[in-house]
C-alpha cells in the first residue's frame, strides 16, 4: 500500500512518481496547473520525469524560480503569474525552497492581506480563513520535510524573516519517490539525515504529550541514525528510501512541537539572511544543546537515552555527536559566513522564539549565546 493519509495524502514508494502524478492530476484536467520549480530541477532528471507524468491535455503554465530562500517579492511574482494565467492549483517540485514558496503563493492568491499579517509570532495563522488552492508537492531529498508540514519561513520585502505555521499550509498531496534522490551527493544525504534526526530528538524531548508523535519520532530517529551510518556518494536506493522515510517521520512529529535547534537555526537564517544549510548547522548544534540540557537538568535527556539504549547522559551526547561526524560540512559557524554579530543577534532572537516553550529546559539568551560561541 503506497498511500498514507496521516496529515495529508501521501504517495510513498519506489518509482511511484509518474503513476501518482497521473492519478492525482487526471481528475483535475479542467483546471489550469501552475508548475513551479527552479532551473536545476527543471533541467534535470526530476523535471523530465515530472513532465512525463503529466496527463495529456492538462493545461499547464510554468514558472521557474530564481532564488535560494523564499521571499515575499518572489511569492508576489508567482502569485501574479498564477492569477494572470487563471491557474487553479500548483505543482511544486524540487528543493524545499520551491515548495515553501508555493505555500506563500497559496496565501497570497486567496487572501487580500500581506504575508506579515500571518506571522506565527502574532498568532497570524488564524487569519488563514479562505480555502487555499490545492498544492501537489514533489520534494527532493534536500528540504524533503517541507512536503509534509504546514510551516513556512519567508523574508518579507522590508527584510525581516517570519514564520507562518498552519495546518492549512500542508500540501494537499505529497509524492515521495526515493528514486529521485539516487544522484544526490553525500552532503545532501547527510544534511537530510541530520535534520530528520534533530527533529525527532526534539519531539522526544518535548514536554508536550502526544503518544502517536512520540512513536513516530522513535521510528524516525532509528531510521535516520542507521541511514547516516551508510550514506556515501555511491547511489543506494535503500539508503535513499530510509532517509526519505526518516524525513517524513520528522515532519509528522512537528505536531509535538519544534524545539531549541529549530529556534536557533531559524534565527541564524533570519539574522544572517544567508542561504544556510540547516542540516549542517544542526549537526553542530544538537550535541551542544544536549550538553546544555544535561548541565541544567540531568534528567532532561532520559527519554532520548532510553530510545538510544544508553544510560549515562554523556553517552547520549557522544552517540549523537558520533553519528554526525565525518561529513563534508564546515566545522564552525564562522566557516559558513556567519559573523560574531550574527551570533549575538541570533541568541536574543532565539530566546524569544515560540519553539522555546517545547524544550525540556528553559535556556536564556546567555545560555544560547554560550552554545553558539562553542561552535563559532
Amino acid at each position: 500500500m503506497a498511500l498514507i493519509d496521516y496529515l495529508n495524502r501521501v504517495h510513498f514508494a519506489d518509482n511511484i512518481l509518474e503513476d501518482a502524478l497521473w492519478a492525482e492530476l487526471d481528475q483535475r484536467r479542467a483546471t489550469r496547473l501552475c508548475l513551479l520549480s527552479n532551473d536545476e530541477s527543471h533541467e534535470g532528471e526530476l523535471g523530465e520525469r515530472i513532465r512525463a507524468g503529466l496527463p495529456q491535455g492538462l493545461r499547464i503554465s510554468e514558472f521557474r524560480t530564481s532564488g535560494t530562500v523564499p521571499t515575499e517579492a518572489e511569492a508576489q511574482q508567482v502569485a501574479a503569474f498564477y492569477e494572470n494565467e487563471n491557474c487553479g492549483l500548483i505543482l511544486a517540485y524540487g528543493r524545499g525552497y520551491c515548495i515553501n514558496l508555493a505555500k506563500a503563493v497559496r496565501i497570497l492568491v486567496s487572501h487580500d492581506r500581506p504575508l506579515a499579517k500571518f506571522a506565527d509570532s502574532l498568532g497570524g495563522a488564524v487569519g488563514i480563513k479562505c480555502t487555499l488552492p490545492d498544492l501537489i508537492a514533489v520534494p527532493a531529498l534536500q528540504g524533503f520535510s517541507t512536503g509534509f508540514n504546514g510551516l513556512l519561513s519567508v523574508f518579507l520585502n522590508e527584510g525581516a524573516m517570519i514564520d507562518i505555521a498552519s495546518r492549512s499550509l500542508l500540501p494537499t498531496v505529497t509524492i515521495g519517490d526515493p528514486t529521485i534522490a539516487l544522484q544526490d551527493p553525500i552532503e545532501v544525504q547527510a544534511s537530510a539525515g541530520i535534520s530528520a534526526v534533530t527533529l525527532c530528538v526534539e519531539a522526544l524531548l518535548s514536554p508536550n504529550y502526544n503518544p502517536p508523535a512520540h512513536g513516530i519520532a522513535l521510528d524516525g530517529l532509528t531510521r535516520g541514525l542507521q541511514a547516516l551510518q551508510s550514506v556515501s556518494d555511491t547511489a543506494d536506493l535503500e539508503i535513499c528510501r530510509e532517509l526519505m522515510a526518516a524525513c517524513m517521520n520528522a515532519a509528522m512529529v512537528q505536531l509535538k512541537g519544534l524545539g531549541l535547534a529549530h529556534a536557533i537555526t531559524s534565527s541564524l537564517c533570519a539574522t544572517s539572511q544567508l542561504p544556510l544549510d540547516k542540516g549542517a548547522i544542526k549537526g553542530l548544534l544538537l550535541p551542544e544543546i544536549l550538553c546544555a540540557y544535561n548541565r541544567i537538568d540531568p534528567a532532561a535527556c532520559l527519554p532520548l537515552g532510553k530510545a538510544l539504549g544508553v544510560a549515562r547522559a554523556g553517552d547520549v551526547v557522544d552517540t549523537i555527536a558520533s553519528a554526525f561526524e565525518g561529513f563534508p560540512f564546515p566545522s564552525r559557524l564562522s566557516e559558513m559566513g556567519i559573523t560574531a554579530e550574527h551570533v549575538g543577534e541570533c541568541a536574543e532572537r532565539a530566546s524569544r522564539h515560540r519553539a522555546m516553550a517545547n524544550s525540556p529546559c528553559h535556556l536564556a539568551a546567555a545560555d544560547i549565546l554560550k552554545i553558539l560561541n562553542s561552535i563559532y
